[in-house]
């Protein structure tokens, strides 16, 4: 295979996946909307375009099985089959396994693959057999609202027409001037064709769109609009990004440098020069920053099919799909949203006997709403449920040893033990939950991205899920913290205070240790020398600071030499030696031209917390 041929399959790959997502929301779109034509034709026209590219570029399984899923789309836009929950599933499944193959051939562009068993489904849906699949013979005749759609109905005639007019446009040694492709349409296509075939003619095929046809102008305007946006690899962004980077640090080397430099024009300049690396830095920025869309959008699936397996009626809100994140940050995104989507159906939403005899809609509502808030993106995911009930929470906890019979928790502290590995209130184990993984999963891979998850409920009323993240992890706010001789670097997000633990402050708690006594709440004391091996400097324990962490299971303190400043640092990625080690974030520049490494405080003392535990509610001897 050269190099040509490889571009374009994989060009056709990264294509397919943006196919495929707008297939999966047609799919769901019309469950809830059976009689929309429009609906209909862009369902075939993706299946179509999947289909016939996916020839063309010789993955040949895949164009195999999406022709016979286009069969069945065809006979179902017909109206000889009618559309059913059985029907939709169907459809969704055939797309998950286009999925599946397109995901194979991006890590392995020879893979080959079976369908035989989901196109027998298919098979068993065009004959009838399938399980609550209808087959309606008699619509043309009985149902007039679908007159006009059936009148542009594509037949299998048309649709060989059509391939017949791909394969001689791609005909192997035919190149055509935009002129020659036009009149070539014309040939093919009379103007008494069906609307449904002319509007599936490729774009490739118009020349001049002001003489064509009115129905033929939809396609190629939107083409036309294409040429406006041009695709670059992640790749490249990311080396753009990197020297971005380069020059942040050396915009901060420069600054730090500021006093020494007398001349006034060159102090004008530097001014310059920082406000031009800021807006550089701002577009480097802009340019790994995606719309929630599609993340959000497949959401819609995990509240179908979890619905439905639980026999509930649900309904999904989505606000803010709009809303823009860096690519990194949405990558890791998906599987804590999908974890608290499936247990507010689940967990919040009452089985709909239940909510009609408490009052409520039978239908069931749940919430996502995304939205920026300073340099952090929210993401609020509520339902209108029965809420978190703390004393089930208690109950579960004292049984399984979580908590003590004797600890005096708050009621926001209990509804968090949500958070605690292999913690569920599940009576069952099902295949949706119950296992007591999931809301730790989340919050660990939440707190990962430098973000946090918090849980409001109210009983009777429902919970919400607020997910806090930033904006992007190339560059951070950050405090440089002086630990011996050397320097480390600590993200801003992390930290809730900063102060001198004075003789007052400082307890010692038998089993724990040196603690911090701090508004009335006992804070563990840990030291970042000890955790790293590295010496600190000689003096009391009164001399050093103590960085207060804000961590959502219990804030505690380490202690540190000094604090020296705070400055925006570019985040590089650790070598192989380093890069697994606990606690380890990244690395930076520094102004001074020293490297730093960056230090994720609650991954680093996750275990010490876990040695150290206790119940800080209860009485302890200080």
């Amino acid at each position: 295979m050269d190099e040509f041929e490889k571009e374009v399959k994989l060009d056709f790959l990264a294509e397919a996946i943006q196919l495929l997502n707008d297939a999966e929301q047609a799919f769901l779109a019309l469950e809830s909307d059976k009689n929309n034509a429009n609906l209909m034709n862009e369902i075939f026209r993706l299946a179509h375009n999947l289909k016939g590219t996916s020839r063309a570029v010789g993955f040949g399984d895949v164009a195999e099985f999406t022709h016979e899923m286009e069969n069945l789309i065809l006979k179902v836009k017909e109206g000889h089959i009618q559309i059913t929950d059985g029907i939709v599933s169907l459809l969704l499944e055939c797309n998950d396994h286009v999925s599946v193959m397109i995901k194979m051939l991006n890590m392995d562009l020879d893979s080959r693959f079976s369908s035989v068993e989901i196109i027998a489904k298919i098979k068993l849906a065009l004959t009838g057999k399938l399980e609550s699949v209808v087959e309606c013979e008699s619509i043309a005749q009985t149902d007039n609202e679908n007159e006009s759609v059936i009148s542009n109905s594509i037949s299998a005639e048309d649709i060989a027409l059509l391939e017949s007019f791909e394969r001689d446009l791609d005909a192997p040694g035919e190149v055509f001037s935009n002129d020659q492709k036009e009149e070539r349409a014309r040939s093919f296509f009379p103007t008494e064709a069906p609307k449904a075939i002319l509007e599936l003619v490729p774009e490739k095929a118009v020349g001049k769109v002001s003489d064509l046809p009115e129905h033929k102008k939809t396609a190629t305007n939107k083409g036309a609009a294409e040429d406006d946006s041009i695709r670059v690899s992640l790749a490249r962004v990311e080396l753009l990004n990197n020297v971005v980077g380069e020059l942040v640090i050396i915009q901060t080397v420069l600054n730090q440098h500021r006093d020494e430099i007398h001349n006034p024009l060159m102090l004008k300049s530097l001014s310059q020069l920082a406000k031009l690396s800021k807006e550089i830095q701002n577009i480097s920025m802009s340019l790994r920053m995606v719309p929630l869309k599609q993340t959000l959008q497949k959401m819609q699936r995990i509240v179908r099919d979890t619905s439905k397996a639980l026999d509930k009626k649900v309904v999904l809100e989505i606000i803010g799909e709009e809303t823009e994140i860096d690519k990194t940050v949405l990558e890791h995104l998906a599987d804590p949203l999908v974890h608290i989507v499936r247990n507010a159906v689940d967990h919040g939403l009452e089985s709909t006997a239940d909510r009609l005899r408490s009052g409520k809609s039978q239908e069931g509502r749940v919430s996502i709403k995304a939205f920026h808030e300073g340099n952090n993106l929210v993401i609020e995911i509520s339902d209108d449920g029965n809420g978190i009930d703390p004393k089930i929470i208690r109950e579960k906890a004292i049984e399984k040893k979580v908590i003590s019979a004797n600890s005096n928790l708050t009621d926001d502290e209990l509804v968090n033990l949500i958070f605690h590995p292999g913690f569920s209130t599940k009576a069952e184990v099902s295949e949706i939950s119950g296992r007591g993984v999931g809301m730790d999963v989340v919050k660990t891979n939440i707190e990962k991205l430098s973000g946090e998850v918090k849980v409001v409920t109210q009983l009777g009323k429902g919970s919400v899920f607020k997910v806090v993240l930033p904006l992007t992890l190339a560059i951070i706010e950050a405090m440089v913290t002086q630990i011996g001789e050397e320097r480390y670097i600590i993200p801003l997000g992390q930290i809730y205070e900063s102060l001198s633990p004075t003789p007052d402050l400082v307890h010692h708690v038998n089993g724990v240790g040196n603690c911090l006594k701090l508004r009335g709440q006992i804070i563990p004391m840990f030291s970042i020398s000890s955790a790293l091996q590295r010496p600190m400097k000689e003096k009391s324990i009164h001399e050093q600071i103590a960085i207060i962490v804000n961590s959502e299971e219990r804030n505690f303190a380490v202690l540190v030499d000094d604090i020296l400043h705070q400055q925006q640092v570019v985040i590089k990625k650790l070598g192989n030696e380093i890069k697994n080690q606990k606690g380890f974030m990244g690395s930076s520049i520094l102004g001074d031209g020293r490297p730093a490494f960056i230090l994720d405080l609650i991954e680093l003392f996750s275990g010490s917390m876990k040695k150290k535990k206790i119940n800080f509610t209860d009485d302890v001897a200080v």
